[in-house]
């Protein structure tokens, strides 16, 4: 993290001497080109701004800086603190909730294709062959958790009460669990790790697919719901600004579809939120 934090201080740096010099944020000193800092975590959706964005961003005469983040925390603050100006990594109801908790100013400007949440095992072929008392490794981030019982709700293997908001469900709030599982509470990111000493792991479809795991391998994917497609966000500030302006008309494009609807490309089983195709 030490070495981390030289680099961001470095490039902060490195921005601000430019400025200096250009008497223009934000711009390359060997061009007139706008610089775009962009965050992400680990995984596809680092390679889907890679691969499916930024050569667009390109050619519209952008220049793309991509800073890989080790956590969920990390690029929503560098984010409000004008560290980046856009990060891909999250869905809308965490950034919601994250802002709100933390009062940042930060908006998303498009839903884009997402990998679903999975349950994963390395015992069991199906949740109906789980024995009495399996162990379940879930996230421990309030969010993420709450999403983690819905999924497994969803497959009729515990049942959530009525009476509570399914977005802010805990384990308490588990009204049947007929096979008396066992929940185990971790980092969302170390989640594919524990896999080995837990009957079944519920997994975000990034992390799954950053640790190697195959989303078909899953016992079970989730039905993804609004407001659990990944976004892009910026601070509210820059959401009318032609470089978001722009993001948003390449994620609309045939040539990003073309990209995520490629069958060799990891992007192609991923489910698409309703505006994909406008």
């Amino acid at each position: 993290m030490k070495n981390f934090k030289k680099i961001i201080s470095l490039s902060l740096l490195t921005i601000i001497g430019l400025t200096a010099v250009t008497g223009c944020s934000g711009k390359s000193a060997d061009s007139d080109s706008e610089t775009i800092r962009v965050g992400v975590c680990a995984g596809p959706y680092g390679d889907m701004f890679s691969e499916a964005i930024a050569p667009s961003l390109e050619e519209k005469g952008y220049k793309v800086d991509i800073t890989e983040f080790s956590d969920y925390v990390q690029p929503n603050n560098a984010l409000a603190e004008n560290e980046i100006d856009v990060n891909m990594f999250q869905h809308s109801t965490y950034l919601k909730q994250f802002s709100e908790e933390h009062g940042l100013d930060l908006t998303y400007i498009t839903e884009i294709p997402t990998a679903a949440m999975g349950v994963f095992s390395d015992k069991y072929k199906s949740l109906d062959d789980a024995k009495d008392g399996a162990t379940v490794a879930i996230p421990n981030d309030d969010t993420n958790l709450s999403r983690a019982l819905r999924v497994l709700a969803q497959t009729g293997i515990i049942t959530l009460s009525p009476d509570i908001d399914p977005a802010k469900a805990t384990v308490d709030d588990i009204s049947e669990n007929p096979k008396n599982l066992s929940f185990t509470e971790v980092s969302a990111e170390i989640l594919p790790s524990v896999l080995d000493s837990t009957d079944f792991a519920v997994i975000n479809g990034n992390y799954a697919i950053g640790a190697g795991l195959k989303l078909s391998d899953a016992v079970y994917n989730e039905e993804l719901a609004e407001g659990y497609f990944n976004v892009i966000a910026v601070r509210t500030s820059d959401k009318d600004a032609q470089f978001a302006k722009d993001i948003v008309d390449i994620v609309h494009s045939d040539k990003f579809r073309s990209v995520i609807e490629d069958e060799n490309n990891q992007y192609s089983a991923f489910a698409r939120p309703s505006a994909y195709n406008d």
